[in-house]
């Protein structure tokens, strides 16, 4: 039996501004599906990342049923669970 794909092996695939943006709608999906309401985790800003240079760390946390991003002031560990105790994000990126 043949395996379906997303994009077919024949077709030449390039990464579109649209494919980029339904694969970041995915993602924030599925951590939404994941985490519970202002459960977040930690992750390091490296790489390809482009935020400004004073951010070295974000909160990725799910509030009001919507996936947020938020700034990590604290020297927490990547990949560290954190609740968020505050009615709302002070400063989102």
């Amino acid at each position: 039996m043949e395996e379906n794909h997303l994009k077919s092996e024949d077709q030449n695939y390039e990464n579109t501004t649209q494919d980029l943006i339904n694969a970041s709608l995915i993602f924030g999906r599925a951590l939404g599906l994941i985490l519970k309401e202002k459960q977040g985790i930690v992750v390091d800003v490296k790489g390809d990342i482009k935020f400004p240079e004073e951010v070295k760390k974000v909160i990725v946390f799910k509030f009001e049923e919507r996936v947020h991003i938020h700034k990590c002031d604290e020297d927490l560990e990547e990949g560290m669970s954190v609740n968020l105790e505050t009615d709302s994000p002070e400063e989102e990126i």
